[in-house]
């Protein structure tokens, strides 16, 4: 194996994932029309003829990654949770991401407003438990000690309210559950997020391994640097120590003397929630000329 075959998620998680691969450097071209290949724009990573990706629900990934028919992939716990084949992949990173924005997601069991269902132990043979897992739900509910049935449906879970008698889906807020009637009982009872998946084979290898570990750090770079920013801010030497004192830094902060006497320039990597209060303190402290620019990749 002298390379990784890659494959990319369609559907909700393509733009996100796109997005992520393109700000690490790796910009995937798309062809035009209904086309499940693209090409991939990093030909030092992936040289001919590893440059074209695959497009592929991300419920099938797990599998697919499992039979080694691909090496790298992104996925959901959900999916793998669904596949069965967890002990066939290697899962070597998760990520924050997600169509909505808040990155994880969980599976809930729910049921109608004014159910007399009250928790997953008082399903019985007689209820219809609807869900786009029915492998994972079935694992689930039979180690409640309840065997409900199980029926697999295809997306739109939550139109079901007149046909279920409860629902195992995946939520990101739960919302939209309620705007459509249900009631969660039980909540996390799988979390969720992105999942950058390989198999043994392509991690032991060397040549496929190397490529792995170089995306990994480049991905992991682009997501460090979305929660941080870059701070600078102009400083006289009488200040200069008290700001010192109070500046978060990924490590220390630079300070650069300005020409002739003009004091210093101090600049830092901070944590973006700390980013408000900094400029805050920055100005009542003295500070001069202060901004603040996007990070882009952090590797600390």
């Amino acid at each position: 194996m002298n390379g990784c075959r890659l494959l990319l998620p369609n559907g909700s998680l393509q733009d996100v994932v796109l997005k992520l691969l393109a700000d690490a450097g790796i910009p995937i071209f798309l062809s035009p029309g209904r086309s499940y290949r693209a090409l991939i724009g990093n030909s030092r990573l992936f040289p001919e003829p590893y440059n074209w990706a695959t497009l592929l629900r991300p419920w099938d990934s797990p599998w697919i990654i499992a039979d080694q028919r691909l090496d790298l992939a992104f996925t959901g716990d959900d999916c793998i949770a669904e596949s069965g084949r967890k002990d066939e992949l290697v899962i070597l990173r998760h990520y924050p991401l997600s169509r909505g924005g808040v990155g994880k997601t969980k599976l809930v069991l729910a049921v109608p407003k004014g159910s007399p269902i009250h928790s997953v132990r008082d399903l019985g043979s007689d209820h219809e438990l609807v869900t786009e897992y029915p492998h994972f739900a079935s694992d689930w509910t039979a180690k409640n000690g309840v065997i409900p049935r199980i029926r697999a449906c295809h997306g739109s879970t939550e139109g079901y309210i007149e046909i279920a008698d409860a629902i195992l889906e995946n939520s990101e807020t739960g919302r939209s559950l309620a705007e459509n009637g249900w009631v969660i009982l039980e909540e996390s009872i799988l979390e969720s997020q992105t999942c950058l998946i390989t198999h043994p084979k392509a991690w032991q290898n060397g040549r496929s391994h190397e490529v792995i570990e170089e995306i990994i750090l480049l991905l992991d770079a682009v997501i460090s640097g979305r929660t941080r920013r870059l701070v600078k801010c102009n400083v006289t030497k009488g200040r200069l120590a008290a700001i010192l004192a109070f500046m978060p830094a990924a490590d220390k902060p630079t300070v650069n003397e300005l020409a002739g006497d003009g004091g210093f320039s101090v600049e830092s990597i901070i944590e973006q929630d700390k980013l408000d209060s900094l400029l805050v303190q920055l100005n009542q402290a003295g500070a001069t000329a202060i901004f603040d620019l996007d990070v882009g990749k952090f590797i600390p």
